[in-house]
């Protein structure tokens, strides 16, 4: 049989290369995996977060922050500590210790806890799944601060009473006298004891313990608890200061205070059984009781009044408002406002209405004239030398301030006037209006420098005011003008404000500029009939009194024509010559009589003087106040 060429077959149980090396790959795309995911996990562990699982003094803090872990354990361990009580025995008696006289390290456990999960990037991955399944648990130390009453009542009643140190207080003299060597606690060891007991009670969520033992031995005096020692009797200097609420004095505190190391020294060298006296310091305050019974409220810092204008509305508001601020208290650094103690500026609150500026006229509302007060108490306080906090000026001078630009305009809760008691003591306010409605604000306090205010202006420009003529057809032809009453006549003025610092023996030691204002001039209103425009001289465009006047001309009166009688009387005898016709009576004189001559020019208008010094020279009308929707008035 010959050879035939047929198809090769590969041989059973035999793989190509390609189908071997697929597991392999599969196993290492898997393994390349998990690493990733590991580093991941890695990464992710070494957050700020506490892991899960994780409790710090039986506490869990897991997924929180280090400051929200120590928020979480200052919060809840002070509520758990209040219901433990840590208990001891000596000599068979027991003893109980409030678990509210303990307290608690939090810092440092969260520190603590931190640390432990700041480990190599590597086990970051492996620790945190650790905490995953079992968790991750740190103690919260606890301590004591002071030697526990119980502890104290303990040596009382277990230990000889000459082995130990006492200690007295008195007349400022701190007094040791060193016990002997006998039978006493080992107080050290106790508390010790006691801390760890309520440690353990925080983690394990228990409410109670086997009480712990107190060791009674024989050994030398132990050291006192110089710690509790220093917050019983060491207190810092106060100063005497005056109860806002109360008006009464609370006394100053001398400062008390002891070097520990000074005393542990001589405590350490003196003999068993004896006293030893340890140096007291004593800090004054700044201000003692003595001192401010004595200066409080005796100078008067600064003081002043203003004429207050009628109506009887506008005085009743003012003394509404000087009766809320009248005894008011200002202790230093303090800042009074207007308008909380005489606000709010309405009928309920007792206001009535008065003149006040709206749109450039006086119109009554409610309120009305209590800026003469803010202003006033603005000028007093520049007296004072007190710091100004807020103060804005009226739109007009309205000449009642002795001072042009010391004037203070409040409206609502929108304009205030504020000013700061910036001395060392307290000041006092006193306002009021007297029978003659002069207004009166003086500031009490305690004169410490001698310097004190003298506030002055500098008129830069004025702008007279003007009178100003309006057409009104409801004026008879041939009368004066008429004025209206409700737009008032000031001068416009410009003034820089000036304090002076002036000390106790009249001396100016500093001069400073405060501030420019500039204050509008308010024209007067006069109506007249627009007939008698000519008459009066006015210039129509610019309403002023500026034209030649112009005397109209008289009507003439007709003059009859006389007419002769138609048929002459039978007795009459014609004549060649006709008679001359007579001039008859009602022929008009070529000049009129004086009666019928109207008056040619009216009496002149004053024309106002420009202002040149300050305060500028002219008499006010009453002066408004500010209210919605005005222009600030004086």
């Amino acid at each position: 049989m010959g050879h035939v060429e047929g198809k090769r077959v590969e041989p059973k149980g035999k793989k190509g290369p390609g189908k071997s090396r697929a597991p392999l790959i599969a196993a290492g795309v898997v393994v390349a995996a998990l690493a990733a995911g590991y580093v991941g996990l890695c990464a992710y562990a070494g957050g700020s977060a506490f892991w899960p699982n994780t409790t710090i003094g039986g506490m869990d803090v897991s997924g929180q922050t280090r400051e929200q872990a120590v928020n979480t354990l200052e919060q809840t361990a002070a509520q758990r500590l209040s219901g433990l009580t840590a208990r001891f025995t000596c000599e068979g008696k027991g003893y109980d210790v409030p678990g509210g006289e303990f307290t608690t390290y939090t810092e440092d456990a969260v520190s603590s806890a931190t640390q432990g999960q700041n480990v190599n990037f590597f086990l970051r991955g492996a620790r945190y799944l650790s905490s995953l399944a079992a968790g991750q648990t740190y103690d919260l130390s606890v301590g004591l601060t002071n030697t526990p009453q119980a502890v104290e009542q303990a040596i009382q009643e277990c230990a000889d009473a000459e082995a130990q140190t006492t200690w007295t207080f008195t007349d400022n003299q701190l007094v040791f006298h060193k016990g002997v060597t006998g039978r006493t606690i080992d107080t050290q060891a106790l508390t010790t004891a006691l801390e760890e007991q309520v440690s353990q009670m925080l983690s394990d969520g228990s409410t109670s313990a086997d009480p712990v033992e107190a060791q009674v031995t024989t050994a030398p005096p132990a050291e006192p608890d110089f710690a509790a020692i220093q917050s019983e009797i060491c207190v810092p200097a106060a100063d005497a200061y005056l109860d806002q609420d109360s008006y009464e004095i609370v006394p100053s505190v001398t400062g008390v205070d002891f070097d520990v190391e000074t005393a542990r020294q001589l405590l350490s060298d003196a003999a068993e059984g004896s006293d030893v006296s340890v140096p007291v310091t004593l800090t004054e305050p700044k201000v003692t009781t003595a001192t401010l019974e004595a200066n409080l409220f005796k100078d008067v810092l600064g003081t002043g009044s203003t004429k207050c204008s009628s109506p009887a509305a506008r005085w009743h508001n003012i003394d509404l408002a000087a009766s809320r601020i009248n005894g008011t208290i200002l202790m230093p650094g303090d800042v009074f406002s207007y308008n909380d103690h005489c606000g709010p500026y309405t009928l309920a609150s007792g206001y009535q209405k008065a003149g006040t500026y709206q749109n450039g006229q006086s119109i009554d509302a409610t309120a009305g004239g209590i800026c003469q007060l803010s202003s006033t108490l603005y000028w007093v306080t520049l007296k004072a030398n007190l710091e100004t906090v807020e103060r804005k000026q009226h739109a007009f001078n309205g000449g009642y301030m002795p001072v042009v630009g010391t004037d203070a305009t409040v409206w609502s809760d929108v304009i205030d006037f504020k000013f700061k008691n910036n001395t060392d003591y307290p000041i006092k306010l006193e306002a009021y209006q007297d029978k003659n409605h002069y207004l009166h604000v003086t500031i009490y306090g305690t004169d410490t420098t001698g310097i004190h205010g003298e506030p002055y202006s500098v008129t830069v420009s004025t702008v007279p005011y003007k009178n100003l003529y309006k057409p009104d057809d409801s004026i008879p032809v041939g009368s004066e003008p008429q004025r209206d009453p409700n737009y008032n006549r000031y001068n416009g003025i410009t003034v820089d404000v000036y304090q002076k610092l002036v000390d106790a023996n009249g001396k100016t030691v500093d001069t400073i500029f405060l501030y420019r204002n500039t204050y509008k001039s308010s024209d007067a209103v006069y109506y007249y009939n627009p007939a008698d425009a000519a008459r009066l001289g006015i210039n129509t465009e610019t309403q002023l009194r500026t034209e030649t006047p112009v005397t109209p001309s008289p009507s003439p009166t007709a003059t009859p024509s006389a007419t002769p009688s138609a048929t002459p009387s039978p007795s009459a005898v014609p004549s060649a010559t006709p008679t001359a016709t007579p001039t008859p009576a009602g022929t008009p004189s070529a000049t009129p009589s004086p009666s019928d001559t109207p008056a040619a020019t009216p009496s002149a208008e004053p024309t106002p003087t420009p202002v040149t010094t300050a305060p500028p020279v002219f008499t006010p009308d009453p002066s408004p106040t500010m209210g919605p929707g005005m222009e600030p008035a004086a």
